[in-house]
């Protein structure tokens, strides 16, 4: 696959020395003409310019921080950033768009594609209304950003957004993650806890025609080799690019709890280190669960702990770290 990583850094410092309006091709070989370019008030722009003839109808979007706009008599699409604090996330929507569009030559498909993208980014710009995540809420979402992790290591530029789908932690779905023929249900504790919490009786049932697994990641405390959650996000985000894989369905997923990779770095003071991981087969008959399936229909909205140290005879894998 040809290499269609950019480095937009190197192009805005180039910008930056230059002069108010310049205007930097974002590559040679990509065929729609897609610059880099800075306004009057030096905020950043990505312009793709089009054809006489060809109209675009948007309907324009103003925000604090992002918009998009047509200007007819220069024929020119372009996404303007308002807030300097989210160029990262104005790279990674850049790389988005010129990944999806550089080798289109229909210059109507890719202003259709241009447009669809930043409404397909708009949302991750906008502010965020989210709850402080407590301490317990930190460590699950440590846990599960660490199993991504795991997977997206072992992944291809075919198989990470399949991946990247499959992490519905966020959703409030039964599982964590939700694969093809497996589920698996994440669980994190730290080292010296022997249980790890089951919040209802949804999240060990078995689905039909699939099997289970419950994920246990032991961790510890660690202020000095310790990662945060952000941390994670950002090595997530880096093998995204590597694999040049759509970053849009990572935000989408922390969107739904209104979070960015920006306002996860208030939690960088909780830090963590992975000392294993064990993996259960929780879809077994005699796997010690109280489930829809085994309870009673007047029973509802189960909490219970489960300890793990008793449960080697369903061991699939276990890995120290």
């Amino acid at each position: 696959m040809e290499d269609q990583k950019i480095d937009l850094n190197s192009k805005w410092d180039t910008l930056a020395k230059g002069k108010k309006g310049d205007a930097l091709l974002i590559s040679d070989k990509c065929i729609p003409e897609l610059f880099l370019s800075t306004d009057a008030n030096l905020n950043r722009r990505l312009l793709l310019f089009l054809p006489k003839g060809l109209g675009v109808t948007i309907k324009e979007t103003e925000k604090n921080r992002l918009s998009i706009s047509f200007l007819p008599t220069k024929k020119v699409l372009q996404i303007t950033l308002k807030d300097p604090d989210f160029t990262d996330l104005f790279n990674d929507l850049i790389s988005s768009i010129y990944t999806k569009i550089n080798s289109i030559s229909d210059h109507s498909s890719a202003s259709k594609e241009f447009v669809e993208i930043f409404y397909k980014w708009f949302d991750f710009f906008k502010d965020s209304d989210n709850k402080k995540l407590d301490k317990n809420k930190i460590l699950g979402l440590f846990g599960e950003l660490f199993v991504l992790n795991e997977f997206i290591k072992s992944s291809t530029p075919s198989t990470i957004n399949k991946i990247l789908y499959s992490w519905r932690g966020l959703y409030d779905t039964a599982n964590d993650f939700e694969f093809t023929f497996k589920n698996i249900e994440v669980k994190t504790k730290k080292e010296s806890s022997l249980f790890v919490k089951i919040s209802s009786e949804f999240q060990l049932e078995k689905p039909s025609n699939k099997s289970l697994e419950l994920l246990v990641v032991s961790v510890k405390i660690d202020l000095i080799k310790g990662k945060s959650i952000h941390d994670m996000l950002l090595e997530i985000v880096e093998q995204i690019r590597v694999n040049l894989g759509d970053l849009s369905i990572l935000y989408q997923a922390l969107n739904q709890k209104g979070l960015t990779i920006d306002n996860l770095k208030q939690y960088n003071n909780y830090r963590f280190s992975v000392i294993k991981t064990e993996s259960f087969d929780a879809g077994n008959d005699n796997f010690p669960k109280l489930t829809c399936s085994n309870i009673v229909n007047e029973i509802s909205k189960l909490k219970y702990n489960l300890k793990v140290t008793q449960l080697d005879l369903f061991l699939i894998e276990l890995k120290k770290y």
